[in-house]
């Protein structure tokens, strides 16, 4: 939760000071990041921690010490080949798919983030092997500190320094330009550079906090040899399944995220000048900047359902191996509390979308609110799937059967990235086509995994109670405050308007819940 906190102060910061365009090349760095980072994460670690666990409850601490020297070879090594990949696809990824050639700054300086990261990891996952979360905890508060911290910094005096220089000389580090838009067009892939860099200061600064930490504590093994090659070769054949899983699931992902990037560049720029007249020389990467600020408040709604959906795997897969009554009831309670926060959050979005941008970006990025408010009216509307997909997938990990996972991420990466190139590249469109996108592929996931869930446990789903009343409620609640500020609010300020409009919409929202019996707090008690 700190960091979530953390992560939203400084990516709004962040935007006002490198703009959409900035953002758009920031976004394309960790598009690239984000799957290398979940194939050297994502797998790796988990077998770490695993392995020293079980053989700490067997008080066989020569293994451990063996696992404790193999796993620190190990990270090295993937975090070094995961370095080398970023290097190696930063100029074709940025060229070719991004069409964002400039944004290659913004790669390199992110790469080296992916090293130091592994190397934390080692050290993390051994600490988890004897159920000692607090370094990582404190670890990753660090990483957020130092990213934020040294990001903004840099990002502000970086962009201050060469907006002074071109205001001096008529030129950006040698390069004349003839006006304020080529200068800044040269300005913002470095200041998102600089700001990047940030990133791997804060890797580079958990990474000594951990090692420190995990050294001083966990320092004291018996005598003796340990068979580290033994070791070595345990931890890379345990990993192997997961790191298949992991591959499937990051493909994906970075399939659906690239192919929007792709179609995008395939759209006319004379046309996307016309709906974003900012946009410049850097037209694609200003556009995809404005998607990427626009899902960080998109993205707000599924972040709390996943909260709901971690907490809730211990109770499912307690309740199912028991054999428990209680089990069809719990699962029903689970999907529709995350159906009463993904509808409620959705009607905030598309009621307010351009009084949230305001709030934010309504002072220095005005162009970012005209350019992204009809986007996050559609991402509004369309969040429903997303959010339950995301509980479904952890109620299917729940239950044991985390390799059933993969095949409704792989179809729904199809799918996106098919509606992406029908839909995206069609210049009138564009990006607005990127809720129907994820509208439709979460859809997918989300019915493949109740499928699975309803084959392997036999469990009905009330869709009435799971979905249709909350939905129900919602729209009543969306049309009862936009008629009630537009009947009563209009001469007030715009601020008064959004403050008196968003509680009402949240008081009849909760009155429509109860009312209806939809929730009840007997029912959030035995959640509990």
């Amino acid at each position: 939760m700190i960091i979530k906190v953390i992560s939203a102060v400084y990516k709004i910061p962040l935007t006002s000071y490198i703009g959409a365009t900035g953002r758009g090349y920031f976004s394309v760095a960790y598009n690239l990041c984000l799957p290398v980072h979940a194939l050297t994460m994502g797998a790796f670690p988990l077998a770490i921690t695993k392995l020293v666990s079980t053989y700490e409850a067997r008080m066989d601490y020569l293994k451990i010490k063996a696992l404790r020297k193999a796993s620190k070879r190990l990270l090295f090594l993937v975090g070094f080949c995961g370095l080398c990949v970023m290097l190696l696809f930063a100029k074709p990824y940025s060229q070719l798919i991004a069409a964002s050639p400039k944004s290659i700054y913004t790669i390199l300086a992110l790469a080296p983030s992916v090293f130091f990261s592994c190397l934390s990891a080692s050290h993390r996952a051994f600490a988890e092997g004897y159920l000692d979360m607090k370094p990582t905890a404190a670890s990753q508060i660090i990483e957020a500190l130092f990213k934020t911290v040294f990001g903004l910094l840099l990002a502000k005096y970086s962009m201050g320094y060469l907006y002074d220089f071109y205001l001096k000389y008529g030129n950006v580090l040698g390069v004349a330009v003839q006006n304020e838009g080529e200068a800044l067009s040269l300005i913002y892939p470095f200041t998102s550079a600089c700001a990047m860099f940030g990133v791997t200061l804060g890797s580079i600064a958990s990474w000594i906090y951990v090692g420190i930490y995990v050294n001083c504590r966990y320092n004291s093994f018996p005598p003796g040899e340990s068979d580290t090659k033994s070791a070595f070769s345990e931890l890379v054949a345990f990993s192997m399944p997961l790191v298949g899983a992991t591959i499937i699931q990051s493909i994906s992902n970075f399939a659906s995220s690239s192919s929007l990037q792709y179609c995008l560049s395939l759209c006319n720029s004379n046309v996307l000048l016309k709906q974003y007249p900012a946009g410049g020389d850097d037209i694609y990467t200003y556009v995809f900047g404005i998607y990427s600020a626009i899902t960080d408040f998109k993205n707000l709604i599924p972040s709390m359902a996943m909260a709901l959906g971690v907490t809730a795997v211990p109770a499912v897969s307690s309740a199912y191996e028991s054999g428990s009554q209680r089990f069809s009831s719990l699962l029903t309670s689970i999907l529709k509390y995350t159906t009463v926060l993904a509808v409620g959050g959705g009607i905030f979005l598309s009621l307010f979308p351009n009084e949230i941008l305001s709030l934010f970006y309504g002072g220095n990025n005005a162009d970012i609110v005209d350019g992204g408010a009809k986007l996050l009216y559609f991402f509004g509307i369309t969040a429903l799937p997303c959010s339950l997909a995301s509980t479904t997938v952890f109620c299917v990990q729940a239950l044991g059967y985390s390799k059933q996972t993969i095949a409704p991420f792989a179809v729904s990466a199809v799918v996106r990235a098919v509606i992406h190139y029908i839909f995206v590249s069609r210049s009138e469109i564009n990006i607005l086509a990127a809720p129907f996108s994820d509208f439709i592929g979460f859809l997918v996931i989300l019915v493949w995994n109740i499928i699975i869930i309803r084959k392997k446990t036999n469990t009905s789903f009330n869709i009435t109670e799971i979905i249709l009343k909350p939905v129900f409620c919602a729209v009543l609640a969306y049309f009862a405050t936009d008629c009630i500020r537009t009947s009563f609010f209009t001469a007030m300020p715009k601020m008064l308007i959004f403050l008196l409009s968003a509680l009402i919409c949240l008081l009849s929202y909760v009155f429509l819940l109860f009312l209806i019996k939809c929730i009840s707090l007997n029912e959030i008690k035995g959640i509990k």
